[in-house]
């Protein structure tokens, strides 16, 4: 058995294709999420498969929060996200819906009762700065996506990416986020700086690429501004830098885990759960990530 200590948290991705490639960039963007590193292909996998994958990580794990990301999990197609997400919260876990909203309100009816945190992406304070990153119309969704889950007291939590000139914008949208959670309750904050993880490359470092002293500078002027909210930062990495200890699992039981690199082109494959086993293949990922870190010190 997994320990909570071992590892706290489960990525469940039920697709791992985007609904914010639907948008149109702005004038002045360099593309819609141009900073994303997910592969878009979709998991193919059926009801009796999500509930076996689920059990399977419940039964060898103590991990109290299961994390529906993707991608985006809320997709216009039947990817099992509903009964994915009741099944999930029936054995046990906390339930984290990871989504760029923009299809929220359709699906909402659906999943408003197994979610215990919703986490919204956001990038700035207004249209001109959170569209740049996602596309035309993207603020104006988020806006319309706090009104309901305010008015629901849902849970919530945000992460942000951030631009050297976004950046400069952090303590106008940390009034936004401390106004949200006047209203309701804020969990968490994330904020990132440009990782180069999977599919890096010059254009992307020169468009979001600063100095980690900046963003870390950032961050730290904000902190006060949304008082009771968690923050998490996180800077850029040099290819030698680890990075945190993060399992995903495909919703057809593929394992796969950073293994501590952002120099690798991708996850780490580690085999099937309804196969191998899930603790065993975690277990795994645990010794090659200190062999590989062991490789990076010698």
């Amino acid at each position: 058995m997994l320990t909570h200590g071992e590892l706290a948290i489960i990525h469940l991705v039920l697709n791992t294709d985007c609904n914010a490639w639907d948008l149109e960039p702005t004038g002045a963007s360099p593309g819609v999420c141009r900073f994303c590193y997910r592969e878009r292909n979709r998991v193919r996998t059926d009801e009796d498969t999500v509930r076996r994958v689920i059990e399977r990580v419940r039964s060898e794990s103590e991990a109290h929060r299961c994390v529906f990301t993707g991608g985006d999990p809320v997709m216009p197609y039947d990817n099992h996200l509903e009964l994915a997400l009741q099944h999930a919260w029936e054995v046990g876990f906390e339930t984290n819906l990871h989504t760029n909203g923009l299809l929220l309100g359709d699906r909402y009816a659906g999943v408003r009762d197994h979610v215990t945190v919703y986490s919204l992406a956001v990038d700035g304070p207004d249209p001109e700065t959170a569209d740049w990153f996602r596309g035309q119309g993207y603020f104006e969704r988020f806006q319309s996506n706090i009104e309901f889950l305010t008015a629901d007291q849902c849970r919530l939590a945000f992460n942000t990416f951030t631009t050297a000139g976004s950046i400069e914008e952090l303590p106008r949208l940390a009034q936004l986020i401390a106004g949200v959670a006047q209203r309701t309750e804020v969990e968490y904050w994330l904020i990132s700086q440009y990782r180069p993880i999977g599919r890096a490359s010059a254009r992307k470092a020169e468009v979001y690429g600063f100095e980690r002293d900046d963003f870390v500078r950032a961050v730290e002027g904000v902190r006060d501004v949304v008082e009771g909210v968690t923050i998490y930062a996180q800077p850029t990495r040099a290819p030698q830098d680890p990075y945190p200890f993060r399992v995903w699992v495909l919703a057809d039981g593929t394992v796969t885990a950073d293994l501590g690199s952002v120099a690798a082109p991708r996850n780490a494959a580690l085999g099937n759960l309804l196969v191998d086993g899930f603790e065993p293949l975690v277990r795994r990922a645990f010794d090659l990530r200190e062999q590989s870190q062991l490789e990076v010190i010698a």
